[in-house]
């Protein structure tokens, strides 16, 4: 399909800046996800939940300290 037929110039141009922007959007949300801050936050919420115990992820955490 030939969006030039569809849109002008302009329209285009702000349809490629909110592709970009969601594009972005998709990055940082994933990067976050899968980083340390979202690592941490998944392991703060196990932890109220129960289902780790405090000990368990300090370990962890000092032996990713150790290894890094």
């Amino acid at each position: 399909m030939d969006l030039s037929a569809l849109f002008s110039d302009d329209q285009l141009a702000l349809l490629g800046c909110f592709g970009a922007l969601l594009a972005c959007g998709l990055i940082a949300a994933t990067s976050f996800h899968f980083g340390p801050a979202g690592q941490k936050q998944r392991t703060d919420r196990l932890r109220t939940a129960g289902r780790i115990s405090p000990e368990s992820s300090k370990n962890q955490t000092s032996e990713e300290r150790r290894a890094a």
